[in-house]
Formats: structure tokens, C-alpha cells, sequence
């Protein structure tokens, strides 16, 4: 597959980068993670003004007419920098989810703001002892709509969402994809404190009700909505990893080429050159099965195997890169002073957001079997 970029997509590379470094630098990250808030609203402001935003939306929205792939890049240049904002839970679990099965009620009632930045989305796509593709939280219809009754975690940003989107199982056993008002009656919020310090929420459902103009695409679609969403969100997230994992490896080249034992560089020790060349192996791993997995959901192709495959590599291959960043940087990598222990903490939480290693493995194989 040729991942070769067009001259519009290198123009949202470079410009996401400058922009999220200008904004993010370490005092700066520091001082976000410690908030109450708990995310960047300043330079939130700044991508949307530059159009970063709505670089995937549609232009009849207030977008750039973009998709997926241009949210994969941006998400990459975030993950470089480390920068707290929700762009993945914002555009990847809502905003395109909307795009491609909301009705036109629901798109002119959120799409242009979150293109302005003007609000914010998430997606509840997470539940303790469930897979993200078999919710257990009970939709149970009430008139024309729903009652919702569960417990979802990890909610990114749901304290601040205009919506959440949150998958549940029917009475018949089938999904459905509603967006649900986290403020509204029966929805609780709890703060949890995830490795990276995003803000996330336990989010209890005690008899919320939704309207049945909440429903995604449609009931009967509802399976076909989730795979939709989980499997882009999980690009998404190998996005973040990709750009986390290249910028772990460059801090460390340079630290490893600096530093002097016994009047040499340690860069020049063989252990420590081959770590080095294992960790690049890696990157690139995760960055290129991004980008095949990104391009196929992009223009809407079968990418189960590629999913699974991307995920693989940004868990194990992150994990080992991750790893390598702090042990050649030695006591210095655990000195919340010094960046490189930010890398290995968002790594490892991407590691283990919907699904980790072996998952993709057993999914992978179960489509191998399948197809022989």
C-alpha cells in the first residue's frame, strides 16, 4: 500500500506540530495534569482556530472536507508532544460516528460547534468485564425510547461533553448506540485517575432515559454502529502511540549520544545500539500499521485483520519501546522533571485501553480461521 501523503495532509502535519509544540511545553504539561480541569483549553482554541479541528468534517458542517486519515495524522503530532486535549474522544468516538449515521437533527446540533470548538464529545465505549464490541449496560425501551442501566469507565471528558455516545445491549441481546446527555437525570459521574492523567469518568447509568431521536443510525444497525466506532477509535489511539513511541525514541537516541560512561557516548555500547535499533524497528511497526489501518477504514474497506494488526504493535511494540526509553535513560527517567517518563505512562495506558496484545492476537487468529 502506498502511505505517500498529499501536499493538504503534509500542510496539516506541519501546521497540528507547530502549533502543538508552541503549546506544549513541559512546564505547561505539567501545570495541565495538575489542574482541575485537567486539559488544554488554550490550545484547543488555537486547532480550532487554525482549522485543525474540522479538518476531518465534512465542509457542509464547517469542516475541511477531510476524514479519518487527516484525524490519524493530527492525533499523531498530539501524541508527540503529549499535549492533553480530546481530540480522539471528541472526533473519533462522536464527532464522525455522527458524520457517517446521524440524522441531520443530530449533526446540525453538534457538528458545527465541535468544528468552532465550541464543544466538546466523548464516547463510552469501555466497561469493566465486557468486551467494547458486547456492552452488558441494559437498554431497556420505554415508550418510543430507552432506559439505560450500567456502569461504563474511562469515560474521557465526560464532565465537559456536549454528548457521550454509549453503546448498550437490548432486550434482545443486540447493540444499540445512543448519545446520551451526561448531565442528564441518572447519569453520575465519578473522577478516576488513569496512568496519564486524562480526565476520565466512571459513569453510572441508574435509569437514564434517552429519547429514541438519541439512537445512532438505527436500532437494527446497532452492531454494525459499534464495530464503526471501536474499531476507528482503536486507530485512533495507535495514532497517539505512533507519535508517543517516535518521540520516546528520538529523547533517548539523544540522551543515549550524550551521555558519557568510561569517556564514550553509551550510544556507542553494543547493548545499548542494539535496544536502540530494536526500539526504531518498532516504530516503525506501529507507525506504518497505523497508517494501513487508517487508510482502510478512511475509504471505508474490510480492515479487521489491519485493526488488530495496528493494535498489536502499538501495545507490544509501544510496551518495548516504552521500556527501552526509561531503562537506557537510567534513575533520570523517573524525575517527573525530565519528559521521557510521560511517553512510557501514555504508552502503557494505550497499551491497555480496548484490548491489549493478546486480544488482537485471539482476534486475529479467530478471522485467520474464519477465512481458511
Amino acid at each position: 500500500m502506498d502511505f505517500s501523503l498529499g501536499d493538504e495532509q503534509r500542510v496539516l502535519i506541519d501546521l497540528g506540530a507547530q502549533i502543538l509544540k508552541d503549546l506544549s511545553p513541559l512546564e505547561r504539561l505539567k501545570a495541565i495534569e495538575q489542574s482541575e480541569a485537567g486539559w488544554d483549553r488554550e490550545l484547543w482554541a488555537e486547532l480550532a482556530k487554525a482549522g485543525l479541528l474540522a479538518a476531518s468534517l465534512p465542509e457542509a458542517y464547517g469542516g475541511s472536507g477531510g476524514g479519518f486519515l487527516e484525524l490519524c495524522l493530527l492525533l499523531e503530532q498530539q501524541g508527540r508532544r503529549a499535549a492533553m486535549v480530546p481530540l480522539l474522544a471528541t472526533l473519533a468516538g462522536a464527532a464522525l460516528p455522527l458524520v457517517r449515521f446521524g440524522t441531520s437533527a443530530q449533526k446540525d446540533r453538534l457538528l458545527h460547534d465541535v468544528a468552532a470548538g465550541k464543544t466538546i464529545l466523548s464516547a463510552a465505549l469501555t466497561e469493566l468485564g465486557a468486551e467494547p464490541r458486547a456492552p452488558i449496560t441494559a437498554a431497556t425501551a420505554d415508550g418510543g425510547g430507552f432506559r439505560l442501566s450500567g456502569v461504563k469507565s474511562g469515560v474521557p471528558m465526560a464532565h465537559e461533553a456536549a454528548a457521550v455516545v454509549v453503546p448498550a445491549r437490548t432486550s434482545k441481546g443486540t447493540p444499540v448506540v445512543l448519545l446520551v446527555d451526561p448531565k442528564a437525570p441518572g447519569v453520575t459521574l465519578e473522577r478516576q485517575r488513569p496512568m496519564n492523567w486524562e480526565p476520565q469518568f466512571l459513569m453510572r447509568l441508574d435509569g437514564a432515559r434517552v429519547r429514541a431521536d438519541a439512537v445512532l443510525g438505527s436500532v437494527e444497525q446497532g452492531g454494525a454502529v459499534l464495530e464503526w466506532i471501536v474499531d476507528r477509535f482503536t486507530v485512533g489511539l495507535c495514532a497517539l502511540a505512533s507519535g508517543a513511541a517516535a518521540e520516546a525514541v528520538r529523547l533517548t537516541a539523544e540522551y543515549a549520544s550524550n551521555r558519557k560512561q568510561f569517556d564514550k557516548p553509551i550510544a556507542m555500547f553494543q547493548a545499548v545500539g542494539q535496544r536502540m535499533a530494536d526500539a526504531f524497528i518498532d516504530n516503525q511497526a506501529v507507525n506504518l500499521t497505523m497508517l494501513q489501518a487508517a487508510s482502510r477504514l478512511a475509504d471505508e474497506l474490510p480492515s479487521v485483520k489491519e485493526v488488530a494488526t495496528a493494535k498489536y504493535w502499538a501495545a507490544e511494540g509501544g510496551s518495548r519501546i516504552g521500556h527501552t526509553a526509561l531503562h537506557i535513560h537510567g534513575g533520570i527517567s523517573i524525575d517527573v522533571d525530565y519528559p521521557v517518563h510521560r511517553y512510557f505512562l501514555w504508552l502503557k495506558t494505550i497499551e491497555n485501553t480496548l484490548g491489549a496484545a493478546t486480544p488482537q492476537l485471539v482476534r486475529l487468529g479467530e478471522r485467520i480461521a474464519a477465512e481458511g
